[in-house]
């Protein structure tokens, strides 16, 4: 009889090392992967929320992922028509701004995907101007966003992204 306890309690024990040495095993595979956000390759920047009156700004940038950084977030500033800033929240990209350019709205329609109380999509786009130190490589970049609006505020389309391309 103790030599069937003693077998059972080796068991369960070579059971829990084994246990064990998976989940290590997956904390380490794991590990490198989960370093990097998932970006695709021509992207610099992705934000998950982008929303705001239609008229007043800020216009606040939520869930935002870029590599080598941890989610962050920030916002856009008219700064002249045609022009915003979007300033960044540090630790976020060290808390950088970059004036976004050329900012132009192309309406798609009506029952495309939108949700009802906000109906018109809308796509947006702009160039991003970047010369201070630490920013010159997003300069030129291409930025994109899919809203949907109604006559007071939008809202980024559901399952779409405000994207800052690689140029």
């Amino acid at each position: 009889m103790s030599q069937v306890s003693n077998r059972r309690t080796m068991s369960v024990a070579g059971l829990g090392l084994s246990a064990l040495g998976v989940m290590g095993s997956a904390v380490v595979l794991s590990g490198p992967a989960a370093a990097e956000p998932p970006l695709p390759p021509d992207v610099w920047i992705q934000c998950s929320g982008f929303s705001g009156p239609n008229t007043t700004w800020p216009h606040p940038l939520t869930g935002c992922i870029a590599r080598g950084e941890e989610e962050g977030s920030g916002f856009t500033q008219r700064t002249a028509p045609g022009t915003e800033t979007i300033f960044w929240n540090a630790p976020f990209l060290d808390g950088a701004s970059f004036r976004l350019t050329n900012i132009t709205s192309e309406v798609v329609g009506t029952g495309t995907g939108c949700p009802a109380d906000h109906p018109v999509e809308v796509n947006v786009s702009g160039t991003i101007s970047a010369t201070d130190p630490g920013t010159k490589q997003y300069d030129g970049s291409p930025v994109t966003a899919t809203i949907c609006s109604n006559a007071t505020d939008f809202l980024l389309k559901p399952g779409t992204f405000f994207t800052i391309l690689k140029k």
